[in-house]
């Protein structure tokens, strides 16, 4: 990536396991000052390398106990589905969504309190994209090791 160096690279890599590490903390890792932290963050940050900050929260603790994974097989897939995506990717329940080669070009990761829930957001996805819709698949997350970067376990 042209404007990004080793330095940049390792202070994306500390920052992906403890975002809320001080620039302090930061520069004492890197070698660098605070303020040159900081000048590197604001440009890689414009850049589009740090795309936000946010905290991972257990579902749990917001009362969504079931995780699925929905698989979306579309009989078109090009630019026109992007408005479409887009309203899924507002759902409150989507954490993450994803386009990708292959059979099922759809991947979303959503969060909910029930069964119930699952059902109607199949239901949802399924009267957005119509017939374009060939196939949803919804696979239930049993327990999870790893997210964003973090061991939890």
């Amino acid at each position: 990536m042209p404007g990004v160096d080793e330095k940049d690279r390792e202070i994306l890599r500390i920052l992906r396991e403890e975002g809320r590490i001080t620039l302090t903390e930061l520069g004492r890792r890197v070698n660098l000052s605070p303020a040159s932290v900081r000048n590197r963050l604001d440009k890689l940050e414009r850049l589009g390398a740090v795309k936000g900050y946010s905290a991972v929260v257990d579902p749990a603790f917001l009362d969504e106990y079931v995780s699925v994974f929905f698989e979306l097989t579309l009989a078109i897939d090009d630019h026109t589905v992007d408005p479409l995506l887009r309203k899924v990717a507002e759902m409150e329940n989507v954490e993450s969504l994803y386009r990708r080669s292959g059979g099922r070009q759809i991947l979303i990761k959503a969060h909910f309190h029930d069964t119930d829930e699952v059902k109607a957001f199949a239901g949802r996805l399924k009267r957005l994209f119509g017939r374009n819709l060939e196939r949803v698949e919804a696979t239930l997350i049993i327990d999870a090791f790893k997210e964003c970067w973090i061991s939890l376990r």
